[in-house]
């Protein structure tokens, strides 16, 4: 499917349908711009959010650039040394269109970013003028996915290490369970950390 370099400025990724997103946070009436400080406070909010499908938070990570490959065609064909593979993530895409990007920008959240982003991007510029992805549209059919995540790395030819995470959606009829990325017992998403 798609292969697209992603910067975090934060200290995770996130994968979210915008449209089920609103539409939650609407139900559930929450004004709040910082996501991630509504969720945090407020646990049983997070885990309804994930038993849904709303979003799939992956942290904690180092801020660095990670390529990013979704379709399970692209993480086969990209000869990259595998780290881990972690299945069973719920996610409910109501508009035809999901973001993955810096969780960083859930502490502002603004619908009105995600609708205007140009390119199907959200990008910004360092002061050396260098322009970088903090998110990405990506279109997939409505309905409702268990997704796979994985890790990857690559050693390139100047002894750097380029790393990246999968993402492959396989339709489900409906959620009849959930995991919580944040078990840090069950789950090292910071590919960093493996040797």
């Amino acid at each position: 499917m798609e292969r697209r370099t992603l910067s975090i400025t934060g200290y995770g990724i996130y994968v979210v349908s915008i449209a089920s997103l609103k539409r939650f946070l609407s139900i559930k009436n929450v004004k709040s711009k910082n996501i991630l400080q509504v969720f945090q406070n407020n646990p049983d909010l997070y885990f309804e959010s994930l038993s849904e499908g709303i979003w799939i938070p992956i942290l904690p990570i180092d801020c660095i650039d990670y390529d990013i490959m979704v379709g399970s065609d692209e993480i086969a064909q990209s000869n990259w040394e595998n780290v881990f593979a972690y299945d069973g993530f719920n996610l409910d895409v109501e508009d035809g269109e999901i973001w993955i990007g810096s969780i960083g920008s859930f502490a502002n959240f603004k619908v009105s970013e995600f609708k205007k982003a140009a390119s199907d991007r959200l990008s910004y510029q360092t002061l050396d003028g260098e322009t970088l992805n903090k998110g990405f549209r990506i279109t997939l059919e409505k309905g409702k996915y268990r997704v796979s995540i994985s890790g990857h790395k690559q050693h390139t030819n100047d002894d750097k290490t380029i790393y990246g995470y999968g993402f492959d959606f396989q339709n489900t009829a409906e959620f009849t369970e959930y995991n919580d990325p944040r078990e840090d017992e069950k789950y090292t998403f910071n590919l960093p950390l493996y040797p």
